[in-house]
């Protein structure tokens, strides 16, 4: 059951024998926290301990045992670190799902504190600091979380003074050559944005940067600067026309931020991963001044065509490489998963056709 000494290495992923879990015997007060295409959270108490905590319970059908291995133990591995929530070292076999267990954050995560406007700058610039902090810990143990986002910042006071980075099924080794599968839009750097489905990509620390300096500006104004990093979004191109000194007029999204700010998103937001700055970069702005007064970072954000970029919208903000498996399954059954327009008016008209009263008939 143990994962062993913390003095281990980070990239020796060790695997044993998982214990089954006696859920009723260990733990009561069971309940759902969140759900997601590969894994459900609950909170519970333990019954040793007598502790409030979270299992993480991943699902064997659409993860593989040495996959849950590599997040337990480095989420476990990191856990010293401030600024990573804690894991336990124990872990279990349950009859659908690996299991292993985890602090609980009292607050939540940060998508619940985020709305239109964002945070504030004060509380912003604190969010920022710590999971830098936070990523420059991952980084130096040649590590890329991969996926930095509101849902995986987790807070353990109101004011946002201890957050803490979550979530490592995603990490890999920098250098690591993986898959593209599933990818929140909002988020990706566009050399993923751009790879090839199913096709390899380098993971580098780039990556991270990228996705802080997503955080900031979500942070700032309850928005995304753009929903996808690629030359078919408008707002990316306007920002990278900016970036490449095509124009002088800044980006209506970027309005309200002061030219110190706009100097780190350059730095961090720069679409070539050879040339974006590393995380310790926001470190040199947060005694700055990142919002202009008097501007309404809901204003400057929203336009007629824009409300997709707001955190709170339903539009969908990942593509999931399962949901195509899904899409080939129903066709290879006949069911339609796409709409014809010609080959339904066709079917329309087939179906009045037959289906003229007996009059019409000559019945």
């Amino acid at each position: 059951m143990s994962g062993g000494s913390k003095s281990a290495s980070f990239h020796r992923v060790k695997t044993f024998e998982l214990p089954r879990l006696e859920l009723d015997r260990q733990f009561s007060d069971v309940r759902l926290l969140a759900e997601g295409w590969y894994a459900k959270v609950y909170a519970a108490k333990h019954h040793e301990s007598d502790s409030q905590v979270v299992l993480k319970c991943v699902q064997k059908e659409t993860t593989k045992k040495k996959d849950f291995f590599r997040e337990f133990h480095y989420n476990y591995y990191l856990s010293p670190h401030p600024n990573i929530v804690n894991s336990f070292d124990v872990a279990y076999d349950a009859n659908n799902s690996f299991v292993f267990a985890q602090e609980l954050a009292p607050n939540g995560d940060l998508a619940q504190f985020v709305r239109k406007g964002g945070l504030g700058e004060m509380r912003a610039k604190r969010v920022a600091e710590q999971i830098a902090f936070a990523l420059e810990f991952v980084h130096s143990k040649d590590l890329v979380h991969r996926d930095v986002r509101l849902e995986n910042i987790f807070v353990f006071d109101r004011e946002l003074s201890r957050v803490k980075l979550g979530d490592f099924g995603n990490t890999q080794r920098a250098g690591a050559l993986v898959k593209k599968v599933n990818v929140r839009v909002p988020w990706a750097p566009p050399e993923v944005c751009q790879a090839v489905y199913n096709e390899g990509y380098h993971v580098e620390t780039s990556l991270d940067a990228w996705q802080l300096g997503i955080l900031i500006f979500v942070c700032l104004t309850g928005s995304y600067p753009w929903y996808s990093a690629d030359i078919t979004d408008r707002h990316y191109n306007s920002w990278v026309a900016w970036l490449k000194r095509k124009t002088t007029k800044i980006p209506r999204r970027f309005k309200c931020f002061t030219p110190r700010l706009l100097r780190l998103l350059r730095r961090l937001l720069e679409p070539k991963p050879e040339k974006r700055a590393g995380v310790r970069e926001a470190y040199k702005y947060l005694s700055d001044t990142w919002l202009v007064k008097g501007m309404d970072p809901v204003d400057i954000a929203f336009d007629e065509s824009s409300s997709e970029i707001f955190v709170t919208s339903t539009k969908p903000l990942y593509e999931c490489a399962e949901k195509k498996k899904l899409v080939d399954l129903l066709r290879s059954y006949g069911i339609q998963t796409t709409v014809d327009k010609k080959e339904t008016t066709k079917r329309i008209c087939e179906w009045l056709l037959t289906s003229a009263s007996p009059t019409q008939r000559g019945m």
